[in-house]
């Protein structure tokens, strides 16, 4: 479904219906398991950069202490923004994403369930890379803004 969702975004993008992005809110709940919200949250960040027009230039993060919600604000060099966040639900319960893209001349809404009726099939798979991990980490461990390191 992520990959979908993706896929669709960058179709708008790329038709130029809303210009260049320039804000990015993406909430997601989904059944994760205990301890992954990072790993998820990357995930997150990873595809906030594929829409994105420059480089992600830091990022603050937090979790709460049971790692049922974590959060993270990504500033990138053009002065973009992304308030990403990630809320671990029960294996029972629907998932959903609800995001909103702002670019400078429109913008793009999506909402999963798109109603009471419709039930979601497909799971929420969420995977990132290690250094967007070990960056989000590092936030959340200094509670400070940190910088995305060249490679």
């Amino acid at each position: 479904m992520i990959k979908s969702l993706q896929q669709s975004v960058q179709s708008v993008i790329d038709e130029g219906r809303i210009g260049s992005p320039v804000f990015l809110r993406c909430m997601v709940q989904a059944p994760i398991e205990a301890g992954n919200a990072v790993n998820g949250i990357a995930a997150l960040t990873a595809l906030a950069n594929t829409w994105m027009p420059s480089a992600l230039e830091q990022v603050y993060a937090l979790d709460s202490a049971d790692e049922t919600q974590v959060t993270a604000m990504v500033q990138y060099a053009g002065g973009q923004t992304a308030i990403l966040s990630l809320n671990r639900i029960a294996s029972t319960q629907e998932p959903s994403v609800d995001l909103v893209l702002v670019g400078n001349k429109g913008v793009i809404y999506h909402e999963t369930p798109a109603g009471q009726h419709r039930l979601m099939r497909a799971p929420i798979v969420l995977s990132g890379g290690e250094s967007l991990v070990n960056l989000i980490h590092q936030a959340i461990k200094t509670k400070q803004p940190v910088k995305m390191m060249e490679d």
